[in-house]
């Protein structure tokens, strides 16, 4: 399995409870409808940070689904320039 990690950097003129709220009422929810993520994604987990600090940029590339759904919507609510991109294989040590 391949395990995708967004670390985002929220838009200045957003509060975090404002992030907060987007990203878990508006976002989720719009990443799920999407067919592909139906199709390739088997769990989309939302890990809320608590300070703002996030180091370095990625640039990124999408299939045309979510380049035309989904990152219209993310630059509502988040700075996409700032945001990295980890990507990881899952070792489970306690499952």
């Amino acid at each position: 399995m391949i395990k995708l990690s967004i670390l985002m950097v929220r838009r200045s003129d957003l509060t975090y409870e404002q992030f907060i709220q987007h990203w878990r009422e508006v976002h989720g929810p719009l990443f799920a409808a999407q067919s592909e993520s139906k199709q390739y994604v088997r769990r989309y987990i939302q890990d809320h940070r608590t300070s703002d600090a996030l180091p370095g940029t990625t640039a990124s590339n999408f299939d045309d689904g979510y380049r035309q759904n989904v990152i219209p919507d993310e630059e509502a609510f988040m700075d996409r320039k700032r945001c990295e991109l980890l990507y990881t294989h899952e070792h489970s040590v306690m499952a």
